[in-house]
């Protein structure tokens, strides 16, 4: 039996309570000579996998389960061709395909060709709650392999009984636990950011979440980083922080909190969401174009403080998960989301990137809240999201922006990416060109 864990609850919070549902989005790009079939067959093991589930409803206080079925998921090869240079836009449009994580689908495998033949797109959306980027990957090899998945049961009244005192115990103690910690006061954060985004900007034509993706070569990236004396990791949250200072976000001075998701999966993990978080706390210093010493040693005691940071957030997912839709409500009121989000995934499998067809794809991946009112995501308050991966020669550089006051657009994130790259000797180029 499978049931939600806090951090599931939390994407149907997201999705719910404050109606800001988050989708990932995984796009591939072959050359026009694949086999579609390969893809076809990869999507009916994927009906049958983990990615086979879809939120399963319980009365009063509980656990929600995962209800497996076959029919959570949808593929669909387009009929009409794509424009030449069309990937970005349809791949932009398959990110908003609605989803739902109840009724289904949850999961969207979506494949189209070139009206030239010259490329074959393939995009995978699947709502947050269902999967995390490290789930959704686990799915697309265990597709690939063949792996078998076995599907939980669904609970009975008695199970239901027997969760519902369990969590409740479990949230009231770790409230009464959170109460005791707070009374000794908490320790400052260094994080010192002088910018909001402003509330009274015109947001006609601004664009939820916009994207833009970049491939820079792996042998120029390494070399930027390590001359400066910095990691891929290290150069990945400068870059990210000096685009907030471009785009006037932070300022020289500021200390910028970076997000560092990081994996606790294991072999054998059936979670939905397994991601923790670490924080490094990275000044923007104008000499950080010539030395990531600094950066790298913030982000190597981020991970330090790994434990401590994800056990608060831990206990508040378990309050939360244990309170109805109006409680949560009230609680969220004055959430914000990230302000600097760098989630590293490192070398991709090559089950992941060949999808079935035994040819490596360009890939593109990122993260979407699906709104169409953005000042939802201007009063959240949140900055950008990246997304870093390697691909064989190369690396995937994918970066999105939450805040629609000062990056409203796909043409303003990339001449801020592209004038950030130039400032660190790099060059990259776009995802679909």
């Amino acid at each position: 039996m499978d049931r939600l864990t806090p951090d599931d609850d939390l994407f149907v919070k997201m999705d719910a309570v404050l109606d800001l549902p988050v989708v990932t989005q995984t796009l591939w790009r072959f050359p026009g000579t694949i086999d579609v079939d390969a893809i076809a067959s990869v999507a009916e093991r994927l009906h049958r996998g983990r990615l086979g589930r879809l939120v399963g409803g319980r009365r009063g206080p509980g656990r929600a389960y995962w209800r497996y079925t076959p029919d959570a998921g949808h593929f669909a090869i387009d009929t009409e061709p794509l424009p030449a240079g069309g990937e970005e836009a349809w791949g932009r449009a398959r990110a908003l395909d609605p989803l739902d994580i109840v009724n289904g689908p949850s999961w969207r495998l979506s494949v189209a060709r070139t009206v030239d033949d010259a490329s074959v797109v393939v995009s995978l959306t699947i709502a947050h709650v269902i999967a995390d980027g490290g789930a959704g990957t686990c799915a697309i090899v265990e597709a690939v392999n063949s792996t078998p998945y076995l599907a939980g049961t669904t609970p009975g009244i008695a199970d239901d009984v027997l969760d519902a005192a369990d969590l409740l115990r479990t949230a009231g103690t770790t409230a009464y636990r959170v109460w005791r910690e707070s009374r000794g006061g908490s320790p400052e954060s260094p994080a010192r950011v002088t910018g909001n985004p402003a509330p009274d900007t015109d947001l006609t034509g601004a664009e939820a979440t916009p994207n833009v993706t970049v491939l820079i070569p792996h042998a120029d990236y390494a070399a930027a980083a390590t001359s400066r004396g910095g990691t891929d990791n290290s150069l990945f949250a400068a870059l990210m922080v000096g685009i907030l200072k471009r785009c006037g976000r932070v300022s020289d001075g500021d200390v910028v909190p970076v997000s560092l998701p990081v994996s606790t999966r294991t072999d054998g993990d059936r979670r939905a969401n397994a991601t923790s978080g670490a924080t490094a706390f990275v000044e923007v210093a104008p000499g950080r174009y010539e030395d990531l010493t600094d950066v790298r040693v913030a982000c190597k005691e981020a991970y330090g403080r790994l434990r401590e940071k994800s056990s608060a957030v831990a206990n508040s997912a378990v309050i939360l998960q244990a309170v109805n839709d109006s409680i949560a409500r009230r609680l969220a009121a004055n959430a914000t989301t990230p302000l600097c989000l760098a989630s590293n995934f490192g070398p991709m499998p090559d089950e992941f990137v060949t999808l079935g067809t035994g040819t490596r794809a360009t890939m593109a991946i990122r993260a979407v809240t699906v709104t169409e009112d953005v000042t939802q995501l201007r009063d959240r308050k949140g900055g950008i999201s990246g997304w870093l991966g390697i691909n064989d020669d190369h690396v995937m550089l994918s970066v999105s922006s939450l805040d629609p006051v000062r990056i409203p657009d796909a043409s303003m994130m990339r001449s801020l990416l592209t004038d950030e790259l130039a400032a660190w000797g790099l060059h990259g180029t776009g995802w679909g060109a």
